[in-house]
């Protein structure tokens, strides 16, 4: 806990929070193999992350409700748009890495 109130608030919202929220999100829609899953994961992490980070770091402040509901609707799109690129083309960046790998092997003969 002391690690997150050591970061500036401004950071945490603009740069850790988008990365570990879409990415949770691209995880489970990539872990699932359905696009949709992606979107509802990040919405889900978004409001959870909201609903306590907000109260602990700023006690006796009420939530921002236009933050809350910005972040809920940007992070979600990121979230669609690369879990459909990485559930999409997860297949031929596989058997592209398998081609690669093959033809590595082949000249190393």
């Amino acid at each position: 806990m002391n690690l997150i109130e050591t970061i500036d608030p401004f950071i945490m919202q603009v740069v850790f929070v988008p990365l570990v929220v879409i990415g949770i999100g691209i995880f489970a829609a990539a872990a699932s193999k359905k696009i949709y899953m992606g979107p509802i994961t990040t919405l889900a992490v978004t409001l959870a992350y909201n609903s306590w980070y907000f109260p602990h770091t700023f006690p006796g402040a009420p939530i921002p409700i236009a933050m809350i509901f910005s972040w809920c609707i940007i992070f979600p799109f990121f979230s669609l748009v690369l879990s459909w690129f990485f559930v999409s083309y997860a297949r031929a960046f596989r058997d592209f890495l398998i081609l690669v790998a093959r033809e590595k092997s082949f000249y190393s003969k």
